[in-house]
């Protein structure tokens, strides 16, 4: 079972596709990731979540207070559910989801979007090109100075990238899972 950690949704279950090969971020790396963000910092802030699944990060951000979140997710069985999660938890309205790829959308969907505060990436742990995704989001995704840039990945995967007008903000590990954090820089 899949729930809401904090927030004003505290407590509600989330649907979670049945069968399905899908890793939801566990409870404990969600509870850690809205720790390691200052929980002053997401009221009233944008969060996009790619590669999002259920939603239930993005969900999680809208209980604490981020004013938007815009979900991107391929699998249109997930798009749908998100919807319903969305729904659950009473937050349609302060949320966007776009079913489609991730890699097509940073070069398609971005362009005209106001920026975000906090961008969350979570591809599944197989996926093949993950190398280029860090790269990729700085340069599409307007991330506002100070935000943050969060990838979820395996452990065993080291991720030493560095991204211009960021700086490494921490390296977190959970058993099998890592959050690796950066921090927008104020741009001059």
């Amino acid at each position: 079972m899949l729930r809401v950690i904090g927030g004003k949704a505290k407590g509600r279950f989330l649907k979670v596709p049945k069968g399905s090969r899908i890793r939801p971020t566990s409870d404990k790396v969600r509870e850690s990731l809205f720790n390691i963000i200052p929980p002053s910092f997401i009221e009233g802030k944008r969060f996009l979540e790619l590669f999002a699944g259920t939603g239930a990060a993005g969900i999680e951000a809208l209980s604490r207070g981020a004013s938007h979140v815009t979900f991107i997710e391929s699998n249109t069985g997930h798009c749908k559910m998100i919807y319903e999660n969305l729904d659950l938890c009473d937050f349609k309205d302060s949320a966007e989801v776009i079913c489609a790829d991730v890699l097509k959308s940073l070069d398609k969907y971005f362009k005209e979007k106001p920026g975000y505060d906090i961008v969350f990436i979570d591809p599944p742990y197989n996926f093949p090109k993950w190398k280029i995704l860090l790269p990729k989001v700085s340069t599409n995704v307007s991330i506002f100075d100070y935000g943050f840039l969060i990838f979820e990945h395996m452990s065993k995967v080291s991720i030493n990238t560095e991204i211009e007008d960021f700086s490494l903000y921490g390296k977190y590990i959970y058993g099998d899972t890592t959050l690796t954090v950066y921090r927008k820089l104020k741009v001059k």
